[in-house]
């Protein structure tokens, strides 16, 4: 195990899925720019990190959707942007804390990433 899979509080599956996500833009018209979908890279019940066409502020706060893993469920809830990286193809890999989920709603989401891990 890594030093920082020991420093995780919950567990984390590379999963490649489809993630929309909408960025809060003052520039924009409405307030918001809605991203291509973006291809997730792993998720965990504390956040994900995805691979995107288009770049977002660091520190940015972003709205989520995309399917809970293992279900036909989704996932909505809000998160903010902790990191980017500039991928070799010119893309981007964005990593999102979730921000504002219950304690309910993080245990729901690691119980159908553990079915994942398993």
């Amino acid at each position: 195990m890594s030093r920082d899979e020991c420093k995780r509080e919950f567990v984390r599956i590379n999963n490649q899925f489809n993630v929309r996500i909408v960025a809060r833009d003052e520039t924009a018209r409405y307030g918001t720019r809605e991203l291509n979908t973006s291809q997730s890279v792993n998720v965990s019940a504390g956040g994900l990190l995805v691979n995107t066409a288009e770049r977002i502020r660091n520190g940015s706060i972003v709205n989520i959707t995309f399917m809970k893993p293992n279900t036909f469920d989704f996932f909505k809830g809000s998160g903010k942007v902790v990191r980017v990286d500039d991928n070799a193809d010119g893309t981007y890999k964005i990593a999102i804390n979730f921000i504002n989920l219950s304690h309910d709603d993080k245990q729901m989401l690691d119980y159908y990433i553990h079915l994942g891990a398993s």
